[in-house]
């Protein structure tokens, strides 16, 4: 069936479907999208095989790449702290005061959260028999718990393509025979020079707040000062994350733009982690290492990456 709208606010369209049925959301004659595709994270060539998590570009797509939060109400407020790059005046003494630019910690108060991980639902494309091309998802189990999942993954071809066709079978014809990972952009190996990746840095960071951007900068600058011998930036979904490999010690550490308030660290080699979807590495249970953003983060980052 194909569903043609700008969104969906419940799965009563698929009613008709048995409980437990397989589906993948499909896009054809997508070549008619290449601007938008492009824009997802795909190459300009479209090659069959490509497989990104899409960028950001709207609401329904943020949720798909990063965790969530829903407000809870029925709860007391909580108590949390921002932290803030903060330019302000001080006093200097004899009635002067001088410019201080540092961070600042501000206690505040706020509705209790419920938080959810992102989809992390992929996008590949395949050339079908007549050549035409298209755009796809893996299978999602149709069933009540995968219920938002189906709303989430349905209305990011509504709200790119409006329109969205679901396939119930005949999967094995519509499979890529190879995949082609998009998702990082791994730098020349050897030495890279910091002011270089700074700019990098700059401009993966363009559209975040200043202080998010002075941390992220900041914390990959004491990172980088260890001499990593891999380094490589996310794209698309993946925009605003770093990794730093230490390939001989099979040491990988992950900074991030978004104020996750903790630094990951991987004990995978690149092959195996540059294959998980985004909720696996934001999933507490896949670090070996989570060093949370605090006082002791440098200390913490010294012990792990400094060798006797």
């Amino acid at each position: 069936m194909i569903i043609k709208k700008k969104r969906i606010n419940s799965l009563s369209c698929l009613n008709h479907v048995e409980e437990g049925k397989n589906l993948m959301m499909v896009l054809r004659d997508a070549a008619r999208s290449k601007g938008i595709l492009v824009k997802l994270g795909f190459s300009e060539d479209l090659i069959e095989g490509e497989r990104v998590l899409p960028s950001m570009l709207n609401p329904t797509l943020k949720r798909n790449a990063e965790p969530f939060y829903i407000k809870d109400k029925t709860k007391p407020k909580e108590q949390y702290t921002q932290t803030l790059w903060w330019t302000r005046h001080e006093w200097a003494g004899r009635g002067e005061t001088r410019e201080v630019t540092d961070f600042v910690t501000i206690p505040r108060e706020r509705y209790a959260r419920i938080k959810f991980e992102p989809y992390s639902v992929e996008l590949f494309l395949k050339y079908d028999e007549q050549g035409q091309l298209m755009v796809m998802t893996d299978f999602i189990s149709y069933c009540h718990d995968n219920e938002k999942l189906l709303i989430n993954t349905i209305n990011i071809f509504l709200t790119n393509f409006e329109e969205c066709e679901i396939l119930t079978e005949n999967f094995e014809n519509v499979m890529p025979t190879r995949t082609i990972k998009l998702n990082w952009e791994v730098l020349p190996s050897g030495d890279y020079p910091w002011k270089r990746m700074q700019d990098d840095l700059q401009k993966v960071s363009a559209k975040s707040s200043k202080t998010a951007k002075k941390l992220l900068i900041d914390k990959c600058e004491f990172i980088n000062s260890f001499q990593p011998d891999f380094r490589a930036y996310g794209k698309s979904g993946f925009h605003g994350y770093v990794i730093f490999g230490f390939m001989h010690r099979n040491i990988y550490v992950l900074e991030s733009v978004y104020p996750n308030n903790a630094t990951y660290v991987f004990g995978k080699n690149w092959e195996e982690l540059s294959k998980l979807t985004k909720a696996e590495i934001l999933k507490e249970n896949l670090q070996d290492v989570r060093i949370i953003h605090n006082n002791n983060w440098q200390q913490e980052i010294r012990d792990l990456l400094e060798v006797a």
